[in-house]
């Protein structure tokens, strides 16, 4: 019997490292392609057989994990056309998210919890949470911001920019300075009764700039929509939407699928300026 188990523990390992990999493959030749079409319409199949592997074990935050970056980078892909079914994506990139670090004892029932305890989860994070986080935090926040007509989801913001900041103090560069994005964008969109400062939304947004060399396209897109709307200054906004369409987008080859998303919507804001300057 000792035998028996030791083989099937033995079996379900050696699977777990081979999905493991075939995920990770898969992700990485996606993010290095350039057919934004080609992409939107693989990514389901995709999110379907990370689904069923899900079936198998439930519980496994790395897998968890996977969707979660799976839904927020599909739903990036598909916002600007089409906003609801983001919004649904965002969501579930939200649930597994949240349930990949409920799969910490110590984390699973401050979640929930009003801002004064959430805030003590900081306290029980350590370093190899580092992605975990981000992807949780990032995919909660992407919901909040596509559904800002519910004051429940807004309430929650603080949890979400709280995760997001520890992030940067563990690994700012983290897909190259997304969480000092995510940052800019949280401090520019929202008025200063709220949090917003445009001086912080700037230092972030440049320090993105920084981290990634000007190789990821959508750091420029997202000062533009947001930080240069913001202190209406409409030269920067076409200056920036402007370069993310002459930059290279295979400069760095893991942002070639994200660069051609962020000069999809720099197109679609130049061809706005005139309704918000």
């Amino acid at each position: 019997m000792g035998l028996i188990l030791r083989s099937t523990r033995r079996s379900s390992r050696l699977r777990a490292a081979a999905i493991g990999s075939f995920v990770a493959d898969v992700a990485a030749a996606a993010a290095q392609h350039d057919d934004l079409e080609l992409v939107a319409q693989a990514v389901p199949t995709y999110l379907l057989l990370l689904e069923g592997l899900l079936q198998d074990d439930p519980d496994d935050p790395e897998l968890l994990t996977d969707l979660a970056e799976a839904y927020a980078s599909y739903g990036t892909l598909v916002e600007v056309e089409e906003p609801e079914r983001a919004r649904r994506l965002y969501r579930r990139a939200m649930t597994h998210g949240l349930k990949a670090l409920a799969q910490e004892k110590a984390l699973a029932p401050l979640l929930g919890a009003p801002f004064p305890e959430f805030s003590r989860i900081t306290g029980h994070l350590r370093p190899k949470d580092t992605r975990r986080v981000f992807w949780a935090a990032l995919g909660w926040g992407a919901w909040i911001s596509a559904s800002t007509e519910s004051m429940e989801a807004l309430a929650d913001l603080p949890k979400v920019i709280l995760l997001m900041e520890w992030v940067v103090t563990q690994d700012e560069t983290i897909n190259y300075g997304a969480p000092h994005v995510f940052l800019g964008v949280y401090h520019a969109a929202l008025p200063p009764a709220l949090g917003g400062d445009p001086e912080k939304a700037l230092y972030h947004f440049d320090r993105a700039m920084a981290l990634s060399q000007n190789s990821a396209l959508m750091v420029h897109v997202q000062k533009a929509r947001f930080y240069a709307r913001q202190v209406f200054d409409r030269p920067l906004y076409e200056s920036l939407l402007h370069q993310a369409l002459s930059l290279p987008a295979d400069r760095v080859p893991e942002l070639t699928l994200q660069n051609a998303a962020a000069r999809e919507m720099a197109r679609k804001l130049l061809e706005e300026t005139d309704a918000f300057f």
